[in-house]
């Protein structure tokens, strides 16, 4: 019952709305930095697994500063990470190098939250991982947000039809030859097809003489030749 009452709210709303409402109005689109915006911070948050005992430990390190794993040692030199309006990633870039195993090589690059797998530290035993920065902003500064500008459009109003609020199926044009209407699908009903003779006899189905035009002779009808035997018959 309720939902038939709200379908019927509806249907009113929409036959007592103006069709000057359905015009196409400018949409101001929302206010985002560009893709390539990084906003600088002074602290990473790095997150280091020991493949030994499955130890898992989580670094804060300032940039310009040195952390230690054991016997890994973590430089942080750079720090940033997107802002509010684009979707969530930071990037660390780091000194990575082992104490112990020298023959480990040291990693210098970036390593990015988002995408672990484009830079990794080749070590059998530490894997390295960022999970965010944090701290506060400094250069790379991402700035304000861009205003965005609302769109002109060239028409905001939609030609209203003729009609007015008429709401409903259009009602058929008749036909016109010379004003180029719609072509009928069956004849006019002022001058119907006969389905039989007037006069009331079966209707034939061979094709009627042709009528010779007046003042015309007659033309001498020739006899039709006889019919050739069957060979099969004789």
């Amino acid at each position: 019952m309720i939902r038939t009452v709200y379908r019927g709210m509806l249907a009113g709303l929409f036959v007592a709305m103006p069709v000057g409402a359905f015009a196409a109005t400018a949409v101001t689109p929302p206010a985002m930095y560009p893709a390539a915006t990084w906003q600088g911070r002074t602290q990473a948050v790095i997150r280091i697994l020991d493949r030994l005992d499955s130890h898992v430990e989580t670094l804060t390190v300032p940039v310009g500063g040195t952390g230690a794993y054991r016997s890994l040692s973590v430089a942080v030199q750079s720090c940033v990470s997107r802002p509010a309006t684009l979707p969530a990633d930071s990037a660390v870039q780091v000194h990575l190098s082992d104490t112990v195993d020298k023959t480990s090589k040291p990693f210098d690059g970036w390593l990015l939250a988002a995408e672990p797998s484009l830079n990794t530290y080749g070590s059998p035993l530490y894997d390295v991982r960022v999970v965010s920065c944090g701290g506060d902003m400094v250069a790379p500064q991402a700035g304000p947000v861009p205003v965005p500008v609302t769109p002109q459009l060239a028409q905001t109003d939609a030609p209203e039809e003729e009609g007015g609020d008429q709401i409903g199926p259009a009602q058929p044009q008749p036909y016109s030859p010379q004003g180029g209407g719609p072509v009928p699908l069956a004849p006019q009903s002022s001058a119907p097809i006969p389905l039989a003779p007037m006069n009331g006899a079966p209707q034939s189905l061979v094709p009627a003489a042709p009528v010779a035009p007046p003042g015309a002779a007659p033309s001498a009808q020739q006899p039709l030749p006889p019919p050739e035997p069957d060979p099969g018959l004789e």
